[in-house]
């Protein structure tokens, strides 16, 4: 009985180590990093949900969005450090938060400029998954058929966004802008982009 209770015991601390060494190894850390510059470029062709019969290609636009030089990052902790190289826009962090400025107009030269923030998720390497959330302010053309009506509005986007180099980001999405149910601006907008971003 005494050997099968050793026996026990050292199973458990055996066990223990091991978890305590993977949970260390594995440790988490949130960290506010000052980062290079970044700006995106995109081309886009919207649609007015408002019109029954709206279709992507009924207008082009271009938007742009313009990151801050910080961020909040999520990663392991033993990715932080100094002498960590870099690996481009997202230097494969598992998740990143950035304020980001938010600029557009298209072929009727309805604009909006606002603020929000980017979350970016790795999915895959060097693959992201990215969130935009962010109010705007539109300035609707007087002949507007593209579903915006002046006032502030609230938009959504998702992306999915890759590395080409170390300055240069290839990024997808889709954005829709509306009310929301919190302005009285009536917009109801959608828009397929396709860009890249430049990193400084």
């Amino acid at each position: 009985m005494l050997k099968k209770k050793h026996i026990t015991i050292l199973f458990f601390l055996c066990y223990l180590s091991s978890t305590l060494l993977l949970g260390q190894s594995n440790k988490g850390k949130v960290s506010f990093e000052i980062v290079r510059g970044k700006i995106g470029f995109y081309a886009d062709t919207y649609r007015a949900r408002k019109i029954g019969d709206a279709k992507f290609g009924d207008g082009i636009g271009f938007s742009s969005l313009i990151y801050l030089p910080f961020q909040w990052s999520v990663d392991y902790a033993k990715n932080f450090s100094d002498t960590t190289s870099y690996q481009g826009e997202f230097n494969q962090r598992l998740f990143i938060i950035k304020p980001t400025a938010i600029f557009s107009v298209n072929d009727i030269v309805s604009n909006t400029t606002g603020l929000g923030f980017q979350l970016s998720f790795l999915i895959t390497k060097n693959w992201y998954l990215e969130y935009i959330a962010g109010v705007v302010w539109v300035e609707a053309s007087k002949k507007a058929n593209d579903g915006l009506d002046s006032g502030f509005n609230v938009l959504q986007g998702f992306y999915i966004s890759k590395p080409l180099s170390t300055h240069f980001t290839f990024s997808v999405g889709f954005n829709h802008l509306s009310n929301a149910h919190i302005f009285t601006s009536e917009s109801s907008h959608d828009k397929l982009l396709l860009g890249l971003k430049y990193i400084f």
